[in-house]
């Protein structure tokens, strides 16, 4: 967290800063607990100690532990849509295929057990995820409209709906395929995306 902490106190003035470095605090935190007992295991106690905050301060940022997997989730996806920025110009094929190779570095990288939660977590979620932004959809919808312009992708279907077909089969795919050896899992994925593209081809 030291870049967002540094880019932080230069956004914003001091009591918001504070926050914000608490916020991060506990997310850490939660995240080391999670990773050590599982989510349905991982007490408050336990987080906020090592947060050294009192247990009112996690409810203040997080309203359930889950909370805390949904804003991992956002900060994950911003991380994955910073890196697709460049990429607009690709092809459907090539920037799908980046789009799921970097969703599965980010995904073991967090380890596979927390990802099952996560998804879980999703798809309790999933009607409180519509209502907020989301960096990953709105990179993926930028593509697909850019891609339509240059007539790579049919017309008929808008940019958003085919953001809203192909990142829950992605999702859907990394949760039954998880405990996969990576090199199968990565091909399976690739397959996803070559059915996806015929379909769109115009």
């Amino acid at each position: 967290m030291a870049a967002r902490s540094a880019a932080t106190a230069v956004a914003y003035p001091h009591r918001t800063r504070r926050r914000l470095e608490t916020r991060d605090r506990v997310f850490d935190a939660a995240l080391r607990e999670f990773r050590r007992a599982g989510v349905s295991a991982a007490q408050i106690e336990d987080i906020v100690r090592a947060a050294d905050v009192a247990r009112g301060t996690f409810y203040l940022h997080f309203p359930t532990k889950d909370h805390v997997l949904l804003e991992l989730l956002r900060r994950r996806q911003t991380v994955i849509a910073a890196r697709l920025r460049a990429a607009r110009s690709l092809s459907p094929r090539t920037f799908l295929r980046r789009v799921v190779d970097l969703m599965l570095e980010d995904t073991l990288g967090h380890g596979r057990g927390l990802w099952h939660e996560l998804v879980a977590v999703v798809a309790r979620h999933a009607a409180e995820m519509r209502r907020e932004p989301s960096a990953l959809v709105e990179a993926m919808t930028g593509f697909f409209a850019a891609a339509q312009q240059r007539r790579d992708v049919r017309q008929d279907v808008t940019p958003s709906e085919l953001t809203a077909v192909f990142l829950p089969g992605v999702y859907g795919l990394l949760q039954m395929k998880l405990d996969e050896p990576t090199a199968q899992l990565r091909a399976a994925l690739h397959r996803v995306v070559d059915i996806f593209v015929r379909g769109i081809a115009p």
